[in-house]
């Protein structure tokens, strides 16, 4: 074997364009093996990290542009088979200000039963749940992301109460999601969760709608 390595550097020395050519196409072949595993590790092979995962179904109604909050309560509540329903989409980027410097983050609406279906508890404060919804911006509350969290208030525990504008309008922080939560998406991590009947202040509208984007729905089964 050694021997045979000796042969081909001298080879490869003497024919500098063949081994550039060589080097280049082993580490693009390398390069997009390590992709593809990424890519099928992601979608494949891990799934979302809550308790249960396997008992988990996302379905999404793709033949409509939008879809009506009714429809999603309306489910929600004749629903006899599966153990909760909750839906939830993604909106963005929004703009926070936390009374320093001004940002923004990519959130996730969510219903209030999202939490409770996913069957995952906070690392602080509490999450909002179905109680805390009573119609259209009626729950100004906002849950953070660990690593936004961590990032942008440097671990600080006393931000639970404390209040955030989100679009120039002011939402309660009242939790800390886990540091594995990574949302429902496998591609996406938002870095808050605020409740979806407060979509009309966050996209400042007066109807309570899926703009743009097709719902999704999770069922606990």
């Amino acid at each position: 074997m050694t021997s045979d390595l000796r042969i081909a550097l001298r080879q490869l020395r003497k024919s500098p364009g063949f081994a550039v050519t060589a080097i280049v196409t082993l580490a693009l072949g390398i390069g997009a093996n390590a992709v593809v595993f990424s890519v099928l590790n992601a979608v494949v092979l891990r799934p979302v990290n809550v308790p249960n995962a396997q008992n988990l179904f996302l379905v999404q109604r793709g033949q409509y542009s939008s879809q009506s909050y009714l429809d999603y309560v309306d489910l929600r509540d004749r629903n006899r088979t599966f153990e909760n329903l909750a839906s939830f989409n993604i909106i963005g980027p929004v703009g926070v200000d936390t009374g320093g410097n001004p940002s923004t983050a990519w959130p996730y609406l969510a219903s209030g039963t999202y939490f409770d279906a996913l069957g995952i508890q906070p690392y602080l404060g509490r999450f909002y749940h179905a109680a805390d919804e009573h119609g259209k911006n009626s729950a100004p509350y906002v849950v953070l992301s660990y690593a936004y969290w961590h990032s942008n208030f440097h671990d600080d525990k006393s931000i639970v109460g404390r209040l955030v504008e989100i679009n120039k309008h002011q939402f309660t922080i009242i939790g800390i999601a886990p540091p594995a939560f990574r949302g429902t998406e496998l591609f996406f991590a938002p870095a808050m969760w605020i409740p979806l009947v407060e979509q009309p202040t966050i996209e400042g509208h007066d109807s309570l709608q899926y703009r743009g984007k097709t719902p999704r729905w999770w069922w606990d089964g």
